[in-house]
């Protein structure tokens, strides 16, 4: 499935007319027309100049019927324009990826596959990737370059750059610039201590910024959790959402705050119950809704289909695949997860994730929440917790005090550092 003409077409115009394009070397199906096409990008980036001997000398091998080959080229008068023949060339290409798509799906399934629905959101991200003509493996060059530009644009915008990934936690934000795409960061505290508020006001405060975010809930109804969202909104005792008891003033204030937190672009499940579920519904909405962020509510309540020896595995298996999610999906990824009950007398730390050592391994960044008050005095509906930033895999560490107010679920930023 190709046309010799239109890939000749399309090198004339590379050559001859300084025409610019974003083809692969692949899109070219005859040999000698994918080494000249190599030849002029290899070209192009040493930002030297494309011509006949320049090309001849970039291929290796140093094709003797080269120099005649793009002489013939250059002698031709195409009729068609660039525009056609690219359009053109795509088209061929596709169906050459669809067909060695069709070859590989045939053999996969012949050969047998565990998780049926995995494999059809995997399937479906291919077929994504062969339809999006910008798709490119980059170059480890290229990637310098593209890292080296968004280090110089946010110098120079320092002053406007505005991470929508921020925690809203302003201390938290200024030493880790908010949640990175790719990473997988574990939330762990004990019981009360706020963990799921602290994680819904993180998916409010990015997903008010235009990013969907996807919430798995493992211990809470999608109801329990709206009511959350709203009397945080509403900065309203959420004991009263659920007995009624309101005056007339909160049920305003209700009312604009179910109008806030309905436009909020959240997406929430309460059905799934293991790993792999997580990971096809993940795949999902990255293939459907482009999700920015997913949270998971929480760690130790997560299960696997696979059989394995021991519940140690199990948390290592969950682990290592939200990484890897993390990665594929470049996305950021919150897990809460459940301490041990010796955190509950002592400052947490690293050893007290329960279950398993590959949490900390996995995970690109772990905090933990604590308060600040005695063990021997009475629960208060307001307290200072501490948010202590114990691994950063790419940053430094921190500890921040917020206040917690229990009865809007709110966490409120006290004095920011200069």
């Amino acid at each position: 499935m190709y046309d010799e003409e239109v890939e000749k077409t399309i090198l004339y115009y590379l050559i001859f007319e300084e025409e610019e394009t974003k083809l692969k070397p692949e899109d070219f199906y005859i040999t000698k027309n994918r080494q000249i096409y190599n030849a002029i990008e290899e070209l192009r980036k040493k930002r030297e100049e494309v011509n006949i001997l320049s090309i001849k000398d970039a291929i290796k091998g140093k094709d003797t019927d080269i120099l005649k080959y793009i002489s013939e080229i250059a002698e031709s008068r195409y009729g068609s324009s660039f525009e056609y023949a690219y359009k053109k060339i795509k088209e061929l290409s596709k169906k050459r990826q669809l067909e060695e798509f069709n070859t590989n799906l045939k053999t996969e399934l012949n050969e047998g596959i565990e998780d049926v629905e995995i494999y059809i959101e995997k399937q479906i991200k291919k077929l994504i990737e062969i339809n999006d003509e910008e798709k490119k493996e980059e170059t480890f060059q290229e990637a310098v370059v593209e890292t080296s530009e968004i280090i110089e644009q946010k110098y120079l915008q320092k002053e406007k750059y505005d991470n929508k990934y921020t925690t809203g936690i302003f201390d938290l934000d200024e030493v880790t610039n908010g949640l990175q795409k790719g990473e997988l960061t574990i939330i762990g505290a004990r019981p009360g201590v706020g963990k799921t508020a602290f994680a819904l006001k993180i998916a409010q405060n990015i997903a008010s910024k235009g990013l969907k975010v996807a919430i798995v809930s493992l211990e809470m109804s999608k109801v329990q959790l709206i009511q959350r969202l709203i009397a945080k909104e509403a900065r309203i005792d959420s004991t009263k959402l659920k007995t009624g008891i309101l005056t007339e003033k909160e049920i305003e204030k209700i009312a604009e705050a179910e109008i806030s937190v309905f436009n909020l672009p959240i997406f929430i499940s309460t059905r799934t119950r293991n790993i792999q579920d997580v990971e096809i519904y993940a795949r999902k909405l990255k293939n459907k809704e482009d999700i920015g962020l997913l949270i998971i509510d929480y760690l130790q309540l997560m299960k696997s289909k696979n059989k394995l020896y021991s519940r140690e595995q199990e948390v290592s298996e969950i682990t290592r695949t939200l990484k890897l999610l993390s990665l594929e999906l470049n996305i950021p990824i919150i897990a809460l997860c459940q301490l041990n009950r010796n955190a509950a007398k002592n400052e947490p730390t690293l050893s007290d994730l329960r279950e398993s050592g590959a949490i900390e391994q996995d995970a690109d960044n772990v905090i933990f929440l604590y308060s600040k008050s005695s063990n021997d005095e009475k629960p208060k509906s307001v307290e200072d917790i501490v948010i202590d930033l114990q691994k950063q895999r790419t940053g430094a560490l921190t500890t921040v005090t917020v206040r917690f107010d229990k009865t809007c679920n709110e966490f409120i930023n006290l004095i920011r550092r200069n």
